[in-house]
């Protein structure tokens, strides 16, 4: 997307034209631009041209969550400018988790306390039924679980229906050290079992890629495991039974959905994905699928 003009975009979204935008670290498939206004500070998203849907999606749910009091980016204009969808979002404080805890490694337990007890709260939020209307019911593809797999998922289903974020990790949730200021990214959202939404970030939590230059193997594996065990004490706390029972055919759906998510995006600049990440995430998909099997 270097060929995007943020000036046009902002204009076509009523902003005025002395604002200033910023190219910023964001997403792998989205261009994200800080942008300076006279009234304040926005975040523009731009998506690629066949994300329409998913530009839609995400602004339902932020209004959704938003209204409910949680914190997420206000949507203060959508459009579609030269083919490609873009949201302009308030700006949200601090910065992601994962570097918040890199910078300050004391508030490591506080914070992913905090995150586990954040996905907790949206997983809660009873959802409207237009909402339910509006957003996608997750259910596994066929390429990231057999009909054995999906057939158990199917007899094993929560009868609740929560907002699930499908990518929930410490890249998509800001802190300004004390607290979190909001959850980003809602590109895979879908309603329905919670367990898939936990799956899913454990997966993501034990074997995402890690960027180039961060810290050796052995301490990011005990970082790793730090931030999964904050999370889950954060996010069971309030919680009447184990919420993470039964999670072992998410797990198998969860590896190849991971693996499945990741293989396009290999070889592109910008990257740092490698082939034996995708090697680590298919042997860990495998093994739990032998659980299964056993």
């Amino acid at each position: 997307m270097d060929d995007l003009d943020p000036r046009a975009i902002l204009t076509s979204l009523g902003m005025p034209s002395n604002a200033v935008a910023t190219r910023v670290s964001g997403g792998w498939d989205t261009s994200l631009f800080r942008v300076d206004a006279r009234d304040g500070r926005y975040a523009l998203r731009v998506f690629r041209a066949e994300q329409l849907e998913i530009s839609r999606r995400e602004a339902v749910v932020m209004r959704t969550l938003a209204g409910a009091g949680l914190p997420v980016p206000g949507v203060r204009a959508e459009g579609v400018v030269d083919g490609r969808p873009a949201l302009l979002l308030s700006w949200c404080t601090g910065r992601p988790l994962f570097q918040e805890v890199q910078a300050r490694p004391l508030g490591l337990w506080r914070l992913s306390v905090a995150m586990g007890r954040m996905h907790a709260r949206i997983h809660a939020l009873p959802v409207p039924d237009d909402v339910v209307r509006s957003l996608p019911a997750w259910t596994p593809r066929t390429e990231d679980a057999g009909p054995g797999l999906r057939a158990w998922l199917r007899s094993t289903a929560d009868a609740r229906i929560s907002v699930l974020h499908l990518d929930y990790h410490p890249l998509n949730v800001m802190s300004d050290s004390r607290t979190i200021t909001g959850v980003l990214d809602w590109a895979n959202v879908a309603v329905g079992d919670p367990r898939a939404d936990l799956a899913r970030t454990i997966t993501l939590l034990r074997l995402a890629p890690t960027p180039p230059g961060k810290p050796p193997v052995a301490l990011q594996l005990v970082l790793r495991r730090l931030l999964e065990a904050g999370w889950r004490r954060g996010y069971a706390e309030r919680q009447a039974s184990d919420p993470f029972a039964g999670l072992e055919p998410f797990y198998v759906w969860a590896g190849a959905m991971m693996e499945r998510d990741l293989r396009p995006k290999l070889g592109r600049p910008g990257i740092w994905l490698r082939e034996r990440d995708l090697a680590r995430i298919r042997r860990w998909t495998v093994a739990r699928a032998e659980r299964l099997r056993r």
